[in-house]
């Protein structure tokens, strides 16, 4: 029970250990290798003799020990590589982590001079399948976020600033206040007019009926008059045709009131007409002076293209309209024909608005020439680009081209070893062939022994040290092809900064 429970204990450290001696040598010879540390108190007899009452608790201590290593060592055990995990970000990290996971697992059986399993060469392809694929799916992330940002930064170039066409929306809205005020402000001009010329046409037709009443009462005391007087038919017939006159004459003097009062109201509405026009028009006049910030808090300054070099008009060259303020305040209620605008259009205004066109001519020019140097640096970029692609491309080619020549140096050192091995079995052989014949006298046997174990130490002496020289060749040739991976990931990494900040820039 002792042993079986000792060879599947130790079966855990080391699953393809071989017993060939007796187990008490076996077991004796594990235990140093194992570094237990009260080996001295375990000899082959309390081995042997397991189950005494003096011996069964040291063995059980070992055990105890034995199974407490197994543990720790489960939990050290390397397990595959998260190739998502925050500390391997880096892929010097990564590639440090899982070449230290394979030397780990495949020293021990390369010391033992056996096959190297086929599973840790795939798990070492996996770890590097699962990297590279994680690569591959951020550098898919990476261009798309990168022709995502491409296409937002072209529509803005494209389009117009959000902040200004919300400022001409605000400009618009402002202008469309200012006219409806200024519409308002007409319609109630127009309605006291209105009131006006209904309060005199009141006052006419109140007038009209106390005439009209004067008229009737003295037609009254003329009739009284008339009635009382003693007249004949001639005077009768006199007073009937002067009468008559008179009414003709009263007839065409109100026809001639009523076509001069047409024509005056005539007039007057083409006059409002006109009027109404010409507030339109200043205001339409208004609302583009305020668009184009010649008045107004946006009142140009000559800002908006100076200082560049590219000869539009900068600060330094003042105001484009030459100090004339060309602001229009339009006043309909003046006789007077110069008061009717606050500005001399002819004289003033026209020549400063030619000269702001001027100005205005002049910064479409130089934005267009800088839209063309903006041009021309985008396709010096994408040059540069593809070169640097390029440039990654032939890295990519040499980092393979080294991975086959690493490739092809470890099948080589794998075979020198294989070789080594077989030569060490051989010897074995032959130690064991003379084992078998100690039968053929004890002197004989001794010198044979003293010989095979000289010519034993001499091969093993011989093997350990090749075995470091091969070690130490694999470990530089290992160092030599992390540093050559390391450097050309971090060229690859710079070069792909550089492409991001003059993409950026």
């Amino acid at each position: 029970d002792f042993q079986n429970i000792f060879k599947f204990l130790y079966a855990q450290l080391d699953p393809r250990f071989m017993y060939v001696k007796k187990f008490e040598e076996e077991t004796l010879q594990i235990l140093r290798g194992i570094h237990y540390p009260y080996v001295g108190n375990i000899s082959k007899s309390h081995i042997y003799s397991a189950g005494s009452l003096s011996t069964w608790p040291g063995l059980l201590a070992m055990l105890m020990w034995l199974v407490e290593l197994i543990e720790c060592v489960t939990q050290m055990s390397p397990q595959e590589v998260d190739v998502g995990s925050a500390e391997l970000k880096d892929s010097v990290q990564f590639a440090d982590r899982v070449f230290f996971d394979y030397l780990a697992q495949a020293y021990p059986v390369w010391l033992d001079s056996g096959e190297e399993p086929a599973e840790l060469e795939g798990m070492l392809a996996r770890q590097f399948e699962l990297k590279n694929a994680s690569l591959i799916s951020e550098t898919e992330d990476v261009e798309r976020r990168l022709a995502e940002a491409k296409a937002e930064l072209d529509e803005l170039l494209s389009s117009e600033s959000p902040r200004v066409l919300l400022e001409q929306e605000h400009g618009e809205l402002v202008a469309d206040k200012k006219k409806l005020e200024d519409y308002s402000r007409r319609l109630e001009r127009q309605h006291q007019r209105m009131v006006d010329i209904v309060v005199g046409q009141k006052q006419q037709h109140d007038a009209a009926q106390h005439e009209q009443l004067a008229l009737e009462k003295d037609r009254a005391e003329v009739q009284a008059v008339v009635d009382a007087q003693q007249i004949s038919t001639e005077d009768v017939d006199r007073m009937t045709t002067e009468r008559n006159q008179l009414l003709d004459t009263l007839k065409g003097v109100q026809e001639k009131g009523r076509e001069a009062t047409q024509v005056v109201w005539d007039r007057e509405m083409k006059l409002q007409r006109v009027l109404d026009d010409i507030e339109g028009l200043a205001q339409e006049y208004t609302s583009k002076a305020l668009k184009l910030g010649l008045i107004g808090t946006r009142r140009f300054t000559g800002t908006a293209a100076g200082g560049d070099g590219s000869g539009a008009p900068g600060p330094a060259d003042g105001d484009p309209l030459g100090g004339v303020d060309v602001e229009l305040v339009v006043n309909t209620r003046t006789d007077d024909r110069k008061q009717v605008t606050s500005v001399d259009l002819r004289r003033d205004v026209r020549p400063a608005l030619q000269r702001a066109c001027d100005v205005f001519a002049s910064q479409l020019y130089a934005t267009q020439n800088a839209v063309l140097e903006l041009r021309e640096q985008m396709d010096r970029l994408s040059e540069r680009r593809m070169e640097q692609q390029e440039r990654v491309d032939e890295m990519d080619k040499q980092v393979r081209r080294h991975n086959q020549r690493y490739q092809e140096m470890r099948d080589g050192i794998m075979a020198e070893t294989r070789a080594a091995a077989s030569k060490i079995e051989a010897l074995e052989a032959d130690i064991a062939a003379m084992r078998r014949d100690i039968s053929q006298g004890e002197l004989q046997s001794r010198a044979a022994l003293t010989h095979a174990e000289a010519e034993l130490e001499s091969v093993q002496r011989g093997c350990r040290m090749r075995r470091s020289e091969i070690n130490e060749d694999v470990v530089a040739i290992l160092e030599d092809a992390v540093q050559m991976k390391g450097h050309a990931e971090a060229r690859l990494q710079e070069l792909f900064q550089l492409v991001q900040g003059e993409v950026s820039g």
